[in-house]
């Protein structure tokens, strides 16, 4: 059962804007191995609840102003004193990407993957489309650790039907070691224990996926909620997304799903509906483990180079609003 905690702030909003807390469908979590395909369909989901006006007693005074990033997007958590950021720069010149492209306009946005394309509009929006869709976002002498990355995503279509595991995918506090092959690392490791993450999935077929990678492509078992009241993820229309890894005392990380359905209204009525502690336990083979000389279940408390946005078999899907903070972490 997922909590009803608020990030700071978000209850201070809410009184500002004068609205009441869009409450999604209702969540059942549980922990699932990894490879299960649950079956799929296309039908859309049934509206959502209207809202719901919380009792007056919890509401506190109203802020003076609320921190909003370079879209008008609400953050939920107080940028960190010099942290790195990163915003899309697709409101001008438009232009197509291919693979191993970086963006002319943009050193910290360059395409991986294989047979896809990214069209630039200039207004905002990008549209991609292909087989294995890689973005990858930051550079080698820079690294991020306590992100809150945002994005507006829009499923349209894809080249065949869901298996399960296609969807909107994010990937935190990882590096360079996400490809196949046996190169070695600057540790004379194989370089794939570099591609260690934490994942976050809303996957086209309602789910919404966390996992935790320690050797690509070697993953943890899945925790998983069940959202839009079963059925798959809507098509042709904006979901904004909010994906928040943050450390917290004891070497613990917190990994969190937010979902807005406003397409940003005043900032976006943000709701949390997934979330996992990484308190230990949450492993893999410790015969794998150990090539990488690491623990079964080592909790990634690094800072990392890389955050990579990827999805596979998709024949459109439209993104905006794309930014990441670095963030302070909220005290126990």
């Amino acid at each position: 059962m997922i909590s009803n905690f608020r990030a700071p702030g978000v209850v201070l909003l809410l009184l500002a804007l004068g609205t009441g807390c869009l409450e999604l469908p209702s969540l059942s979590s549980e922990e699932v191995p990894t490879g299960e395909e649950p079956a799929g369909d296309e039908a859309l989901p049934t509206p959502l609840p209207e809202a719901v006006q919380p009792p007056q007693e919890e509401l506190e005074p109203a802020p003076k102003a609320v921190a909003l990033d370079d879209f008008g997007t609400r953050h939920l958590y107080p940028s960190a004193p010099d942290g790195r950021t990163w915003a899309a720069r697709w409101n001008e010149h438009p232009r197509t990407l291919k693979v191993g492209q970086v963006d002319p306009y943009d050193p910290e946005f360059q395409l991986r993957g294989s047979g896809h394309t990214l069209e630039i509009a200039g207004d905002g929006t990008a549209r991609s489309s292909g087989w294995i869709i890689r973005f990858y976002i930051g550079r080698p002498d820079k690294q991020w650790l306590n992100t809150e990355v945002t994005l507006y995503a829009m499923r349209v279509s894809e080249l065949e039907r869901d298996s399960g595991s296609s969807g909107f995918e994010f990937q935190t506090r990882t590096s360079d070691g996400h490809l196949e092959g046996s190169q070695r690392n600057a540790a004379g490791l194989d370089r794939q224990c570099d591609g260690h993450a934490y994942s976050y999935s809303l996957r086209f077929d309602g789910r919404a996926v966390l996992q935790k990678e320690l050797k690509h492509p070697m993953y943890t078992s899945q925790v998983t909620t069940s959202l839009w009241d079963g059925r798959p993820l809507p098509r042709d229309k904006w979901v904004g997304i909010k994906v928040i890894t943050y450390d917290l005392p004891g070497g613990q990380v917190q990994q969190e799903l937010w979902l807005d359905l406003t397409d940003g209204e005043n900032g976006g009525t943000w709701q949390k509906v997934h979330e996992h502690l990484d308190a230990g336990g949450w492993g893999i083979s410790p015969q794998v483990a150990a090539t990488c000389r690491i623990s079964a279940d080592q909790r990634l408390t690094r800072p990392e180079p890389l955050i990579i946005l990827r999805n596979h078999g998709i024949r459109e899907q439209r993104y905006k609003k794309a930014t990441i903070r670095e963030i302070q972490p909220p005290v126990p």
